[in-house]
């Protein structure tokens, strides 16, 4: 039998309940903090936004659509078409018409909203 040092534990020897002894903190343990809290976080509000806040104050402007983002979000959209089509037609999916189809009815629909937001842009 292994020894795990219980024989030589007076709590353990006493009783059949689990006891915990804490050991208070020394100095050594402690982490000090320069300044004051109240200005650390006086710091943080000049500073700006921090992860997972919004910046209310930045100002959000209109903007005619990019090209380059209009093309990075239409293939983003036939690659998760794609992958769903596979998902529940299997192989069938990557058939030449089927494909097609996709790419052409994607193309179409970007040409569409493309041409919509950039004739209805404020800018």
């Amino acid at each position: 039998m292994d020894d795990d040092g219980a024989a030589r534990d007076d709590a353990a020897a006493t009783g059949d309940t689990f006891t915990e002894e804490y050991e208070l903190a020394t100095e050594a343990d402690m982490i000090q903090v320069d300044g004051d809290a109240a200005d650390t976080d006086a710091a943080d509000e000049e500073e700006g936004a921090v992860a997972g806040s919004f910046a209310p104050d930045l100002e959000v402007t209109p903007d005619a659509p990019k090209p380059e983002n209009v093309v990075f979000v239409a293939l983003g959209v036939c690659i998760a078409i794609l992958a769903l089509g596979r998902m529940f037609l299997g192989a069938e999916m990557y058939a030449p018409s089927i494909l097609g189809g996709v790419v052409l009815s994607v193309a179409l629909g970007t040409a569409v909203l493309y041409g919509f937001f950039v004739r209805t842009s404020d800018a």
